[in-house]
């Protein structure tokens, strides 16, 4: 088809009626916002489950755990692992042979209680911990490190457990993903994933 002089143009169509072309621009604007509102809901639900949270929280409990036994080494008096007083939160102090809470130890970093927070944390929000200290077969939230290493589950002051046993740790959790940050029962070597 050529296009005659004084001729509309050759290009342009004409629309059938019935027949569909293209999408008007509110039909567009409502869809872009569509997508927007889905994104904003779904990426944060998306990287909530980052897998790197747990290895943060891992990292910082293997840290805190190990700061411990150093600290009932370097003091030769007990330290009291505490995931049982504030659900979500592991603490450490100065304790006595009955597992009685004393003076906080004081991470070297912040100069602040020793306070591990996961939920909290920007770098592992989210995160759940769940203290396994074993005894027994049963799973108890205290750990007392003495001197010497000695390594002995707790439920609250004067209530000792026994020594601990193999399988111990701390799990931390995020959605259907979990670690687990063992502590050896002879040796006290924390382990990470």
């Amino acid at each position: 088809m050529s296009a005659v002089p004084g001729d509309r143009c050759a290009c342009s169509s004409r629309v059938k009626p019935g027949r569909w072309h293209g999408f008007t621009l509110a039909e567009l604007l409502v869809s872009v916002g569509i997508l927007v509102v889905i994104a904003a809901v779904a990426v944060p639900l998306l990287s909530s489950q980052d897998p790197k949270k747990l290895e943060v929280a891992a990292a910082h409990i293997g840290g805190a755990l190990r700061f411990a036994l150093g600290e009932a080494n370097r003091s030769g008096g007990y330290v009291l692992v505490d995931a049982k007083s504030t659900p979500g939160q592991l603490k450490a102090f100065f304790s006595d042979s009955a597992g009685n809470p004393g003076a906080a130890l004081v991470d070297p970093g912040t100069k602040r209680a020793l306070v591990i927070d996961t939920a909290g944390s920007a770098f592992s929000a989210n995160v759940g911990i769940t203290p396994k200290f074993m005894r027994g077969g049963t799973a108890w939230a205290q750990l007392l490190i003495g001197p010497g290493g000695q390594l002995q589950a707790f439920d609250g002051p004067s209530n000792n457990k026994g020594t601990l046993q193999a399988g111990s740790g701390i799990v931390v959790a995020l959605g259907a993903q979990n670690l687990t940050v063992s502590v050896n029962e002879v040796t006290g070597f924390v382990a990470l994933p």
